[in-house]
Formats: structure tokens, sequence, C-alpha cells
């Protein structure tokens, strides 16, 4: 006989049980179990959008998925060795959520306030299960520390990938001046330098200002954004384009960005050119919640509430008109213009334009590992994969609500929430 030891997370504290096992017993072929965490999935979505698999096992070994078995691993299938088992047996397992346009530190009055925002809704955005997000805007390169700090494993967050600030039209509040093409290349090889790993552009003026209606026009001149383009293109960086507008979206579409970011009234020629650019909308329809609101406000300003009831008019069915022409869809909800830590309303709110509650829980893994350019490293539950991995009560590929209800939380191999 062997004793064997197994080590069973319970709460964030480990248990050792000890079991015995007759010689002979092997592990599973092919599978290192030493010094590996192993996830029992009772439902498990390995891949958004493929049938969910029922009684799995997750094995992940330093930060990464090894493998995914069939069954349950037991402590008496596996000799000389000590594993730690995660019983989420009874819960629906699924990879990391991830939100494409998030504004984490970009609060407060100095840098200090804004670091404290950004550690606070660092946390919640995890708790909630996005294990990563895009930060699309920030007021200073206090965003650039919370990113290292949350990589250096001295804060808790989701992995940020960062814009910094805005570049936009004259400077702006929380942004960066282009004002002509040498500006305007200056200004992005200045935000590269600083650590940017995306540059966002100001396409159109903000969704809370008249001038986003849809004949609204673009702010760039055609030889700007082709500057911060070609900056951006040399240091492989790629751009994301805040448009409202029609014309603004028709604009930038001719110069290479990656993503489109709320595309309120973007028409069927900008969608058949992101059809074929493979360029990601990011539409924000979280937003929506927040427009609801303001109807409710007997003090609103009537000029301001007629220009959002055109937006939310229009708004959704442009969603749901690119989602049936193929669009590449990926979530972002512009969290800090609404609450952090309800990242999941963009997907709630994708099912309720009539998107099938798979697509959308695609669109927050699969899609946005894409637009990352991460699909290698992110998005599924796969061998090679890190491992970003959570669990939640219920089942939202029948009641997509149920994204509200994670309670466990992987990151990097690393749990942070059971």
């Amino acid at each position: 006989m062997r004793i064997i030891v197994a080590t069973v997370l319970v709460s964030l504290t480990f248990i050792t049980v000890s079991f015995t096992l007759e010689e002979g017993i092997s592990e599973e072929a092919g599978i290192d179990y030493a010094g590996s965490t192993v996830i029992h999935a009772g439902t498990l979505l390995a891949i958004a959008g493929e049938e969910p698999l029922s009684e799995k096992s997750i094995v992940v070994k330093d930060g990464k998925v090894a493998a995914v078995v069939d069954g349950y691993v037991d402590g008496n299938q596996i000799q000389d060795t000590e594993l730690n088992i995660i019983d989420m047996s009874d819960k629906f397992v699924m990879a990391g959520m991830m939100d494409m346009h998030v504004h984490l530190a970009s609060r407060g009055p100095d840098p200090a306030e804004r670091a404290l925002h950004g550690i606070t809704n660092s946390h919640k955005t995890l708790m909630a299960g996005f294990t990563t997000v895009r930060d699309l805007g920030a007021a200073d390169d206090t965003i650039f520390k919370l990113r290292d700090g949350i990589e250096n494993g001295d804060l808790i967050g989701p992995r940020i990938f960062a814009a910094g600030n805005i570049i936009g039209v004259g400077g702006r509040a929380n942004g960066k001046e282009c004002n002509g093409p040498e500006s305007c290349r200056r200004t992005t090889r200045d935000m590269i330098s600083a650590g940017a790993d995306w540059i966002k552009i100001y396409a159109s003026c903000s969704g809370g200002r008249l001038c986003s209606h849809p004949d609204g026009s673009p702010m760039f001149f055609a030889d700007e954004v082709e500057a911060i383009t070609e900056v951006a293109k040399k240091y492989d960086v790629k751009v994301a384009a805040h448009s409202h507008p029609r014309d603004s979206a028709l604009q930038v579409l001719e110069y290479g960005v990656r993503s489109i970011e709320h595309g309120s009234f973007i028409n069927e020629d900008a969608m058949r050119t992101m059809i074929r650019d493979k360029v990601y909308f990011v539409p924000t329809v979280a937003v929506m919640d927040m427009i609801e609101e303001g109807f409710e406000n007997p003090d609103a300003d009537p000029i301001m509430e007629a220009h959002n009831r055109v937006f939310y008019e229009n708004n959704p069915p442009t969603i749901y008109e690119a989602y049936k022409m193929g669009v590449l869809i990926a979530t972002g909800t512009d969290a800090g213009v609404v609450p952090h830590g309800k990242n999941y309303r963009e997907v709630e709110r994708f099912v309720e334009l009539g998107i099938p509650n798979s697509d959308a829980l695609k669109m927050t893994t699969i899609n946005s590992a894409d637009l990352l350019e991460k699909s290698e490293e992110l998005g599924t539950i796969e061998a090679g994969k890190i491992a970003d991995i959570i669990a939640i009560d219920g089942n939202p590929l029948e009641t997509i609500e149920d994204v509200r209800n994670v309670v466990f939380v992987m990151k990097d191999g690393i749990v942070y929430k059971d």
C-alpha cells in the first residue's frame, strides 16, 4: 500500500487529506500532476460557442492549463504527489471574461486619488469575473503604474492593456494634443514611449456633446489620422478609435484602426469595411443603462434629452445589424462612465438585443482575446493557455443574468475569489 497526500482547497484554506491506493495504479498518461491544482468542473464551457462539457477536471500548473481530462481526478488516481483539488462540481466553469473598454484610473483631482480609485476599481472588476481589460483613456501615467503593479503581483486586479491618455484634436481634459501631422506624430511616439499598449484616438467628440449626432464632422484631418496610425504601425501598436457619427468611422477605417469604439451611427459601408479588414466593433451598449436613468430625471435638459434619445433609439438596432452582417464584436462597457464591477451588463445587454447567449459569451472571451491578438494565450480553457478561469452559480447559456453570480476567480493560476 502507498499513502498519497492530496491538498484540497476550501475557501482559500488548504486542508491535507491522506488517501491509500494499491500498487500499480498510475496517474493519467502524459500528465505531470506534481504541484498542480485540479478544478473539478460540473459544467465546463471550455470554448465559448461550442457545446459545454460535463464532469471534467482542469489541471493547472505553473499558471497555465496543463490538461483538461474526463471525470474528476481523485487523489486515489495519482501516485507520489500532492494535489490541490478545488471542487466546482456543482458550478458552471468558463474562461475569465474580458472588458475591452474601461477607464480604471481616470477619476480624481490628482494622481494619488486616481491611483486609489484605480486600485479599488481593479479589485471590483476582477471579483466580477473579468480577468483581462483594455483601458482606453486615463488622466496620466497612473494607469501604467497600476498595470505594472498588478502584473508584478503587488496589487489585485485584472490583466491590463493600457492606452494611457487619449489623443485628440487640440488636446482635451485627460487627453494629448494632436494639431497637424507632425504634432500628432510626436504625441503618438510620446504615448508609446510612456508605455502605451494601445493608442486611443478621439475621431469624434464625446457622446455627451451635441456634436456627436449622426451627421457630425470628424475631428481629425486625414493627414493627422494617417500620421497617428503610421507611427503606431511602425511600433506594432494597435489603434482604437472613439467614434459616434457616421463619417468619423468611415474616415478612420481607411487608415487601419483595429477597433471602433461606440460606433453609434456606423452605416453599412462602415460595417462592410470592418468585415473585410477584420476591424472589431466595441459598442459599449451598457451605457444605455445610464441613458435610461437620465430619462427619469424631471430636471434634465430637454435638448440633451432629445440628443440622448437619438442614441437610445439608434444604437441597439445598429449593434444587432452589425452582428447579423458578421461584424466582429467584443464586449466593452465604458466602465468609469458606468459603474465598475458591473461589467456583466454588456453581456446581458447583447442578449437583450437578440444575440444568443452563446455568442454573447464568445464576445467576452474568444473575440476579446482575438481583438487583443492574444488568442494563443487567452479566451478558452485549453492545454497551454493561461489559467484564467471563473465559476458561476447557475448556467448563463440558459439564463444570461447568471453571469452576475461569479463565485470563483482564478487568474494566472492564482485563486483570487472562492
